[in-house]
């Protein structure tokens, strides 16, 4: 490492060491703080739910039932039967999805996109940032969701620079694999188009497989209740989340509740014996086109949210770089090399996503959602830094480099000294007055 760093950017050297420091204990931290949560936490309380209900009626008539995650369910119940625990065999295999792609980056980044020196280093010490910000052990699908959307793109860049279909029918599969594990993955296929373009017969190949997998994954539930699949987070009242969002939003623009954040089931059943059902929308579908008006202002707020409080979080002056770049493939002309042309395809992808996440969350948009995308863009932005002939305004890549070391480390600093957290706590005890 000490040698690679020193022929290129000498001067980020040290500051590479502290960021590296500064990210292994950054993410201890936050990972202890994770675990002092109340068991089980957030969306687990749902998985175990239909894990109860599969126990009650069995594994297909849930399944039937449109109660559970169908890729996810067959792939993690023999964890959560292996450990006569449903929680842990659930967090067992989110954590095992994580592990798997960890080490996907890694070789993704190393070994396909071919990043050295700093900025491999860089890209590293990102991902971990990211990584300490989540539950990664979390026992719902979401580490699967995006674990399949990583894979998804890595087996594409094979594709394309090898200049064979070998990988066509594994693509499919995998896509059709993310149909069958969330709802939200009708979000994020509208995206895939991009890597087709000039390659309709390839890209109509993996469309009718990836159909045909998704169909089989939700066969049973369409043909017993004419509905898709998936985990029912709605309480038993006749209550939705889609009334719940709505009102939530509601309350935030009447500032009765902080941005981003939901009323309780109990305020929402408050509102309809108040003001009754009528004018809330009841399903998904409903709440995006039940008042345009009110979808397309809070896709703006969304996205604005998203490029602040996430991207810029998470990729630090990346996201101007990312941004940049998106204008220039967008406006030039000019015929892009190998490596940018699949770096346009991936930001259309991207871009693509983050629209259509803005515009149908109608409130507390949650970070978990652009896991897989918050990953890739990290590689994919130290990418065009590698590769900065594109740019044309002369910036120096090392001076966006070191910023943004400097820019982690405040925000890092910010958490380990002020937040709560163990290394925070003891210091408290020992010097009150200073923290």
């Amino acid at each position: 490492m000490r040698k690679a760093l020193e022929t290129s950017f000498w001067n980020s050297r040290r500051l590479l060491d502290i960021s590296f420091i500064s990210t292994i204990i950054y993410f201890v931290l936050r990972t202890e703080t994770f675990m002092r949560l109340q068991i089980p936490y957030g969306d687990e309380q749902s998985f175990l739910k239909a894990f109860s209900n599969i126990q009650v009626n069995g594994f297909f008539s849930e399944w039937m039932n449109g109660g559970l995650s169908p890729s996810f369910y067959i792939l993690s119940y023999p964890f959560a039967i292996l450990f006569e625990n449903p929680l842990i065999g659930f967090r067992v295999f989110s954590l095992s999805s994580t592990i798997i792609t960890l080490l996907l980056l890694y070789n993704f980044a190393k070994h396909k996109l071919k990043l050295e020196g700093v900025f491999f280093y860089s890209s590293i010490i990102l991902t971990i940032n990211f990584l300490a910000y989540r539950i990664f052990w979390q026992g719902i699908n979401d580490d699967f969701l995006h674990l399949l959307v990583i894979y998804s793109i890595v087996l594409l860049y094979d594709s394309c620079k090898k200049k064979n279909n070998k990988n066509i029918l594994l693509l499919g599969v995998i896509i059709g694999l993310i149909i069958g594990t969330r709802i939200s993955a009708f979000i994020i296929i509208p995206g895939y188009i991009f890597f087709f373009l000039k390659d309709f017969k390839t890209g109509f190949k993996v469309g009718i497989t990836a159909l045909i997998i998704g169909f089989c994954l939700h066969a049973p539930s369409l043909i017993s209740n004419k509905t898709l699949s998936s985990i029912n987070k709605d309480p038993e009242n006749g209550l939705t989340w889609a009334q719940l969002n709505y009102v939530s939003q509601i309350y935030i623009y009447e500032e009765k509740i902080p941005e981003h954040s939901r009323i309780s089931w109990e305020e929402l059943q408050d509102y309809i014996d108040k003001n009754g059902s009528e004018h809330l929308p009841k399903t998904f579908i409903e709440s995006v086109t039940f008042n345009w008006g009110f979808s397309i202002r809070e896709f703006f707020n969304e996205l604005w949210f998203t490029l602040h409080s996430i991207f810029f979080r998470f990729f630090g002056l990346g996201l101007f770089v990312i941004l940049a770049f998106s204008f220039y493939m967008l406006k030039s002309r000019k015929a892009l090399n190998d490596n940018l042309k699949f770096s346009k395809s991936f930001f259309l992808f991207f871009w693509s996503y983050t629209f259509l996440l803005c515009f149908v969350v109608l409130t507390s948009l949650e970070i978990r959602w652009y896991t897989s995308f918050v990953f890739l863009g990290i590689l994919f932005f130290h990418k065009l830094l590698e590769d900065f002939k594109w740019n044309t305004l002369k910036i120096k890549p090392e001076l966006i480099f070191n910023i943004n070391l400097l820019l982690l480390l405040l925000y890092q600093a910010k958490f380990i000294f002020t937040d709560s957290n163990l290394l925070s706590d003891i210091l408290r005890k020992i010097a009150p007055n200073i923290f």
